[in-house]
């Protein structure tokens, strides 16, 4: 059995499931599961999006199983939190004293084997050559261009949106008739202390830079500026002209914003996995995408990147 564990926001879910299905594909006899409890105890972001959004929508081909509390346990030779809820908290930290001791024991030979990307780099290849005998559990990230490459159009069956409405439909009805771009401000969390240290804080210089290399590419373009702070958007990008700051998708429909990305002719990218994914899933093949050449303050973007997008 594989087991795949899922965390984070929307975008770090996304790669997660591209990795739950990529297995599925790759060992075709091999039970594979995600492990959602980390959303048990946690309310960063939106919760656990995929199902709320993909999951049953006509068309999509989405699809995933849920590992018990047991196959968890045989797997990771750790006790998973087995309830959602209010009790939830409490009964994770009664488990984190046992789960230490586990640790410290070591894992039964029984048990399967840990990849933990967060701990230590991941030869693809070794996820790649996987023993079909053997259980697996999966933890990390996995925005690497390697694993989702030669998945889009895949990709693009199984993670399919629901159909837009309202003020949406009508924005990208404008967008599928202009030479519209998409710009992407990420700050919220960003600007927290404990995000600081990691991730570079895009400036206006960046995008300053990215709306030139767009004109140079692209007539009479109409810019979209999505952010969870349109308040600073409005202010910092008041030197843009032909701009439009879209400002209507909050809480539970926030994941609209990557959908009407997905239909702009051009993608300016913040240094995050939701707009990513939006340039990913993008609905003209012609799209144009720039991104910014550091994403996090250790690690360079070259390993995120799709042939044809633009580094500056």
């Amino acid at each position: 059995m594989i087991i795949v564990r899922f965390t984070s926001g929307l975008g770090n879910q996304m790669f997660q499931y591209n990795l739950y299905s990529l297995f599925k594909e790759m060992y075709p006899q091999t039970p594979v599961k995600a492990d959602v409890r980390w959303f048990y105890t946690q309310d960063e972001h939106h919760g656990f999006e995929l199902r709320r959004i993909f999951e049953n929508v006509k068309g999509s081909s989405f699809s995933l199983e849920e590992a018990s509390t047991r196959e968890i346990y045989t797997v990771s030779g750790q006790i998973p939190t087995p309830v959602k809820g209010t009790l939830a908290p409490t009964i994770k930290h009664l488990l984190g004293p046992v789960n230490r001791k586990l640790r410290e024991a070591g894992k039964p030979e029984k048990n399967g084997i840990t990849f933990d990307q967060l701990r230590a780099p991941i030869d693809p290849d070794d996820l790649f050559n996987l023993d079909p005998d053997r259980n697996y559990y999966i933890f990390g990230y996995f925005v690497e261009e390697v694993y989702y490459k030669n998945r889009v159009d895949a990709l693009k069956k199984e993670l399919v949106f629901p159909e837009l409405s309202g003020e949406n439909a009508d924005l990208a009805e404008k967008m599928q008739h202009e030479n519209s771009v998409s710009v992407h401000v990420r700050r919220g969390d960003y600007l927290s202390a404990t995000y600081l240290d990691k991730f570079i804080s895009l400036g206006m210089d960046y995008y300053e830079a990215a709306v030139d290399v767009i004109k140079q590419h692209m007539e009479s373009p109409k810019f979209y500026i999505f952010s969870e702070d349109p308040d600073y958007t409005r202010q910092a990008f008041d030197w843009l002209a032909d701009k439009t700051i879209v400002d209507i998708n909050n809480g539970d429909d926030s994941y609209r914003d990557m959908q009407l990305m997905t239909k702009c002719k051009a993608n300016i990218t913040a240094n995050s996995t939701f707009s990513q994914w939006a340039s990913i899933l993008n609905e003209n093949s012609d799209h144009i995408t720039v991104y910014p050449a550091k994403y996090m303050a250790d690690e360079d973007t070259e390993i995120r990147k799709m042939p044809g997008w633009i580094r500056i």
